[in-house]
């Protein structure tokens, strides 16, 4: 046999190398496209569980994963609201983060360096034009984005119209705080109790509550400079002025006993959010029918009201040994329909690809008694926070200060202390917090 000149063998050869390298590009690139829905990773994620609802959102989420993606295991770590920051820093602190966390607020989980940024991952289908601007917002610090928005929260207050009515008060009367304080007098002279609050706890919903007022009044419970000290005792002044009204029992009060009330016709005044329905049903249905959302009106040191706008929304964490699998969790919980479901019946959804018609849906499944009623209250929400709605105000250190003021306030409320005396209080603590952070 003939044999091939040796420069020919070399361009066979490499030829071969080639058409060998470009087959195993062609088989790397297939094997990768065909492993992207069977990539394996164990997730955990935090995970407010504390009504069906939110728990039937987590369910659907975990089908939904596990639909797409086989090898992708979710566990959701159910917790309370007010323990999910607790839980996520314990564990961080610890070297066991959780992939994924719910989040209301990033800024104390951004302090501590516990997030992952996330502008790197998005894309067409999740980007900020899907969103509605006051919840992207709310999940950015610095420019630089932490969250992903699911949920918009409207926080405002609400009115007993039934209680008004027998009071001889109507909602457009009430103009400025002065107007507020003689409806809540009116009220209570019926034998009911004018405004109430949820004091008991570890003090979020105390804060929360005194933050809506604060805001009424162009400050928020962080500014206990010289500038804002003013504007500070008139809030005060005003919460000693409505402790003529509050029942005593809710000094131990959470949301539950809150709602309680509400639902039985208890209460005129209360602050709430677009949380509403999924609390108030626990106890009963009446309450849909006579509870109005109303703007708190402006104070004497602002020249008009503000409701605050927030979100609950999702973060990775960046302790998280599986980033990729955690986004891809977010992308499924960002689809219509899941996130359809979630704001359908929990709060509202902050996506504005998701139609209307598939959170009316939602809330019939999750409320066929009072869907309607449901749907006209986010309605109402909705329309005030396109009139009134600033983004919830990021306080570093909130969570350490809601203990200071909901003490205070309770002295305050209690008569054991003036409005001066509360401010200086307050004051101490605040400015305690914030040089820990510095």
């Amino acid at each position: 046999m003939r044999k091939l000149p040796t420069m020919v063998l070399s361009i066979l050869l490499v030829l071969a190398l080639v058409l060998t390298g470009c087959n195993s590009k062609e088989s790397a690139g297939s094997e990768k496209k065909d492993s992207s829905n069977g990539e394996k990773a164990d997730l955990r994620i935090l995970w407010p569980g504390t009504n069906e609802a939110e728990k039937k959102v987590a369910t659907m989420l975990g089908e939904k994963v596990k639909a797409k993606y086989p090898g992708i295991n979710i566990e959701f770590l159910f917790l309370n609201w007010t323990d999910i920051e607790k839980k996520m820093t314990v564990m961080v602190q610890s070297g066991d983060a959780p992939d994924l966390m719910l989040i209301q607020d990033i800024t104390n989980p951004v302090a501590m360096d516990a997030l992952e940024p996330l502008d790197s991952y998005l894309n067409d289908q999740v980007n900020e034009g899907k969103f509605l601007k006051p919840t992207w917002e709310t999940m950015k610090k610095n420019d630089t984005l932490y969250g992903i928005p699911g949920l918009a929260i409207t926080y405002s207050h609400v009115a007993n119209t039934e209680l008004l009515a027998e009071a001889g008060v109507k909602i457009e009367d009430l103009k400025t705080w002065d107007d507020f304080i003689k409806a809540s007098q009116a009220i209570t002279k019926t034998g009911k109790s004018g405004y109430s609050m949820a004091n008991g706890g570890e003090g979020r919903f105390t804060f929360r509550d005194f933050m809506m007022v604060s805001l009424s009044n162009g400050i928020t419970p962080d500014q206990v400079d010289d500038e804002h000290k003013k504007q500070y005792i008139e809030v005060l002044e005003l919460f000693q002025e409505l402790s003529k009204d509050m029942p005593k029992s809710q000094v131990t009060w959470l949301y539950p006993e809150l709602f309680k009330a509400w639902e039985a016709g208890d209460i005129g005044f209360m602050h709430t959010g677009s949380f509403f329905t999924s609390n108030v049903l626990a106890h009963g249905t009446k309450a849909m029918d006579r509870t109005e959302p109303i703007v708190f009106p402006a104070g004497p040191s602002a020249e008009n009201p503000q409701m605050m706008v927030g979100t609950v929304g999702i973060s990775i964490l960046k302790g998280s040994k599986n980033k990729e699998a955690a986004w891809k969790v977010v992308e499924e919980l960002m689809t219509p329909e899941v996130l359809g479901q979630w704001g359908g019946t929990v709060n509202s959804s902050a996506g504005t690809f998701v139609d209307m018609a598939i959170l009316e849906e939602a809330a019939k499944g999750e409320y066929p008694d009072v869907y309607k009623q449901h749907s006209a209250l986010n309605e109402k929400w909705g329309k005030l926070a396109d009139q009134y709605g600033v983004p919830i105000p990021s306080i570093l250190g909130q969570q350490q200060m809601e203990k200071i003021v909901q003490g205070a306030l309770i002295n305050l409320l209690d008569g054991k202390a003036t409005p001066e005396e509360t401010y200086d209080v307050i004051k101490t603590g605040v400015d305690k917090i914030k040089a820990q952070f510095k």
